[in-house]
């Protein structure tokens, strides 16, 4: 405002000057006074800016101040656009005051030194998991923790600032990796074009002997997938549905008694297994002699054909070679063999042929 001091005398024409010269103080060239109007120089039919000085700093002549429209509440944005009660200016939009970091004095009453005071509302700082309120503001009000690569926002060993975590000692996952529980119980960050528990998705667990490139399963150093009833089995892919040394599944060996593996399952020739032998006991009892598969089909073990072979000498008798000499500790069994007649067969196991008279030891 213009400062109106003024010599006059009183009389009629003083009086009308002095009329005249108070009429003018009173408009300073039309402007209004109400704060949150943007007065400025783009209004040139009334006057000067209503700021006394040129405002700087980036900020805004709103009325007679200069004002920061990114942070104003009442000229937020622009002069006059004033945010709500439960708004907060920021960038120069109003947002809800909720996840705003406002400082302490918008919280009340003060948060503890163990929160931080978001908007209106104090939150923990930090947490034991995802869904604590210090997840969503992990260092500063706003701040979220990403819920694919963090479990948590807490604090390193030895550091007092809040952070997004992965386990007991990882920070936030990098991008490419996943935070999940591994095999041992504990969250890990998982790599998703390699980790054979997690390959290409998580909870997607490559088959045993399989490994994880560029997020597809695959078997040996190639990284080829196996074919339909194939399995990898010692980094190579197997039939397992024929295969005697894997038959069924990696590991799984065919014994004597079903040699062939058919469709997944030990046999002899195309038949299933035969009669497994079982050798007598300490305390009595007699073996049971079985089956042998010969030329793919199962042969009764008897003095006359005893484990494929033929017993032609007079005297030969066909035992059970092995048994347990103590009740629950086998020391070997299931096979069989021909006695010959100068070896005698004992009730708690057999003897080479040859192996002569008394106690036969077992086999194993």
């Amino acid at each position: 405002m213009r400062s109106c001091f003024m010599k006059f005398w009183i009389g009629p024409v003083a009086l009308l000057g002095l009329t005249l010269a108070l009429g003018a103080c009173g408009d300073d060239g039309g402007r209004g006074t109400s704060p949150g109007v943007d007065m400025g120089p783009s209004r040139p039919d009334i006057g000067p800016p209503m700021c006394a000085t040129a405002c700087e700093g980036g900020t805004t002549c709103c009325g007679s101040a200069c004002v920061n429209t990114a942070t104003s509440n009442i000229n937020c944005g622009g002069c006059g656009n004033a945010c709500t009660t439960a708004e907060l200016c920021q960038g120069g939009s109003c947002v809800p005051a909720a996840g705003v970091d406002a400082g302490p004095g918008m919280c009340s009453p003060t948060c503890a030194s163990s929160q931080r005071c978001c908007g209106t509302s104090c939150v923990n700082r930090t947490g034991s998991s995802a869904s604590d309120p210090s997840f969503s503001n992990c260092g500063a009000c706003g701040f979220a923790c990403n819920a694919d690569r963090s479990d948590r926002c807490g604090q390193l060993a030895g550091s007092s600032v809040p952070q997004c975590l992965c386990g007991t000692g990882n920070l936030e996952c990098s991008a490419g990796r996943v935070c999940v529980m591994g095999t041992g119980g504990g969250m890990i960050c998982a790599d998703l074009n390699s980790d054979p528990d997690n390959c290409g998705e998580v909870g997607n667990a490559c088959a045993e002997g399989e490994s994880c490139s560029g997020g597809s399963c695959g078997c040996g150093t190639t990284g080829m997938a196996c074919a339909a009833g194939e399995s990898c089995c010692g980094g190579a892919c197997i039939d397992t549905s024929a295969d005697a040394m894997n038959c069924g599944g990696c590991g799984t060996i065919c014994g004597p008694q079903g040699p062939n593996c058919n469709d997944g399952t030990c046999g002899c020739g195309t038949g299933p297994a035969c009669e497994e032998p079982v050798p007598a006991g300490l305390f009595g009892g007699d073996p049971v002699f079985g089956a042998s598969c010969c030329e793919g089909a199962c042969v009764p073990n008897d003095d006359m054909n005893c484990g494929c072979t033929d017993c032609t000498a007079d005297g030969d008798s066909c035992f059970v070679v092995g048994g347990d000499l103590i009740p629950g500790f086998p020391l070997g069994g299931g096979e069989v063999g021909v006695c010959c007649a100068e070896s005698m067969p004992s009730p708690i196991g057999g003897g080479e042929c040859g192996g002569g008279g008394g106690l036969p030891i077992p086999m194993p």
